[in-house]
């Protein structure tokens, strides 16, 4: 999953607050280069020095070898340079992954997206969550986001970066994802027309995209043609989405505590649904 853009989501108006967070405190890796050189500098100039005294000129020249340095000085240069060039490259991608519980949504279904032949899209994103953002409710899911936000910062590296794995498994993370699971969920109970709403949101494309509260952007003519998002991506993306929530995999422990939070034993949560994406899917076929 880690190194895998899923939903990038870049707020306008200039860099981000979480951006400004993977900056290494007082530019640690350039201080790294320049500490070796000044080093070296300070190395050769006290091999120079009679009684401890070293002309300006020595100086001038030393310096310039020390710059122009070829050998094993220039191999270290070369090695930090391309250590630098991964990292800011990192983090010029890390910028766009601000939208932590897109990435928390999409984690089940994210190797669908890599599958050509699952016809399931990057494109397809944007209206997945508004749909998701529909079921849950705009409050609820304002809140999860703001949790979701949280738990990026709880697991940064000291490299500014984000510990993926770490915060897949956060407690809150899995907690999120489930409420969210079980709200969509509960919202296929009438299987059909949800169905029929779902895959009209997913086959959308609207006109125009927001910027602020009031302000839209018209999207260009190509950019509006109707993605085609049938039963049978919506039964692959369902079937990943769901995978961690079939009865099979619930120890007693965990059905114990999905009971105490949701009032009702996980088959009758999520049953009828993979009932019916069964039976979606053999129509399908």
């Amino acid at each position: 999953m880690e190194g895998q853009d899923l939903a990038p989501e870049v707020e306008p108006g200039g860099e981000p607050e979480s951006a400004m967070l993977l900056r290494e405190p007082g530019g640690k890796r350039c201080r790294g280069v320049a500490g070796i050189a000044i080093r070296a500098l300070i190395d050769l100039l006290d091999e120079s020095a009679t009684d401890g005294v070293v002309t300006m000129d020595v100086v001038r020249r030393i310096a310039g070898a020390v710059l122009s340095a070829q050998g094993p000085l220039s191999d270290y240069y070369a090695h930090w340079e391309e250590g630098c060039d991964s990292a800011f490259t990192m983090r010029r991608i890390e910028r766009l992954r601000i939208d932590y519980i897109g990435r928390i949504i999409t984690r089940p279904f994210s190797e669908l997206l890599d599958d050509r032949d699952a016809g399931i899209d990057r494109k397809h994103l944007p209206q997945f969550f508004a749909a998701v953002r529909m079921i849950v409710g705009d409050e609820p899911f304002d809140g999860l986001r703001t949790r979701a936000n949280h738990a990026a910062e709880r697991h940064r590296t000291p490299e500014g970066m984000v510990a993926w794995e770490e915060f897949y498994r956060d407690d809150d993370v899995m907690q999120m994802f489930e409420t969210i699971a079980v709200a969509i969920a509960r919202s296929f109970r009438r299987f059909e027309p949800r169905r029929d709403w779902f895959l009209i949101i997913m086959n959308s494309s609207p006109s125009s995209i927001s910027t602020s509260s009031n302000a839209f952007i018209p999207k260009k003519a190509e950019d509006k043609a109707v993605r085609e998002f049938s039963e049978v991506q919506m039964t692959r993306m369902f079937q990943a989405l769901f995978a961690d929530f079939r009865v099979e995999t619930f120890t007693p422990e965990r059905k114990a505590a999905f009971v105490e939070r949701w009032g009702s034993e996980p088959e009758k949560v999520f049953g009828p649904l993979f009932v019916n994406l069964l039976a979606m899917a053999q129509q399908a076929a």
